[in-house]
């Protein structure tokens, strides 16, 4: 498949039927992995990983994609680099490699970098955006319920880029979504003004609840994530006080739907924002949503490089 992307940055740069066809070839390649056929259209191809902050999802999913696909990859940690402008950055990488993906800290790096690259650039996380996680997580709730459309989720914790991202792209595929955030924690104003301008257009419906349990209610899917993120770490204290009741257990799962999947983007912390009984349990979706990184991420690869 091809598509006419520069960068993947937010994920609304797809369209409904853009993210539904990337996700049907996402099914396809983790099919064709599964039976020991591998496609590769990248040989001679190189993708630079860039890292700001510390990843094993983001590094493993990526690094195993492009050399599934028959290509390259070049990692560079900022550990190990000097701090360059990111214009400057994207045009030495311009003369090396054939896509970059990049794991950030400030999201307003990848729109600097974007204006001067002439190759693909992939959010790999930033402050405000998980696109790629996102992907993958409506990959495994297609998966467990052999659709998207009519599909209701529900979030639980910080409003931050998980929740951000999955309020712009679930909608898309036609899924409601459902949050609830403490006093003080929501998510970003114009973001979510954005996500529901698009939910709208397309039928689908975003709300907020002041609980937990009003959000959950009837969900499909329940989606949780960590108390604190990095970078946020001098404020663990002070979080877990205002995250006390946004526990995702067995008493929260009992508001939602019977067949309700529990989800989470990891890492976790287990008997924090999840109980060991809800990572574990039957309907648990956790590990589907980190293996489809690799599926997702392959599939996003060879639609924006043209393969």
């Amino acid at each position: 498949m091809k598509l006419n992307l520069k960068a993947f940055l937010t994920g609304e740069e797809l369209s409904a039927k853009e993210l539904g066809d990337l996700l049907d070839f996402a099914h396809v390649l983790k099919r064709e992995r599964d039976q020991g056929k591998l496609r590769e259209p990248f040989k001679g191809k190189t993708l630079a990983l860039l890292f700001e902050k510390p990843s094993l999802r983001t590094r493993f999913s990526f690094a195993i994609a492009i050399q599934e696909l028959g290509g390259y990859f070049v990692e560079s940690l900022s550990s190990t680099s000097k701090r360059e402008e990111p214009e400057d950055m994207a045009k030495v990488l311009n003369g090396y490699v054939h896509a970059v993906m990049w794991r950030t800290h400030d999201h307003e790096n990848l729109v600097r970098m974007v204006k001067a690259l002439k190759i693909p650039l992939i959010n790999g996380l930033s402050d405000t955006h998980h696109p790629c996680q996102v992907l993958a997580d409506l990959m495994a709730v297609q998966q467990s319920f052999g659709k998207l459309k009519g599909v209701k989720l529900a979030y639980m914790g910080d409003g931050n880029n998980m929740l951000h991202s999955l309020l712009l792209l679930a909608p898309l595929a036609g899924m409601d979504v459902s949050y609830s955030c403490p006093v003080g924690y929501d998510p970003d104003a114009e973001i979510v003004a954005r996500a529901k301008r698009k939910a709208t257009e397309l039928g689908a419906k975003i709300e907020s609840f002041k609980t937990p349990e009003e959000a959950v209610s009837g969900a499909h899917a329940i989606y949780t994530d960590v108390w604190t993120s990095m970078g946020f770490e001098g404020q663990n204290e002070e979080r877990e006080r205002a995250f006390a009741s946004y526990q995702l257990n067995e008493e929260i799962y009992s508001k939602a739907s019977g067949d309700a999947v529990v989800m989470h983007c990891l890492p976790m912390m287990r008997g924090k924002e999840i109980t060991d009984a809800m990572a574990d349990h039957p309907r648990s979706i956790l590990f589907r949503q980190s293996e489809n990184r690799l599926h997702v991420q392959k599939a996003l690869l060879v639609a924006m490089l043209g393969a």
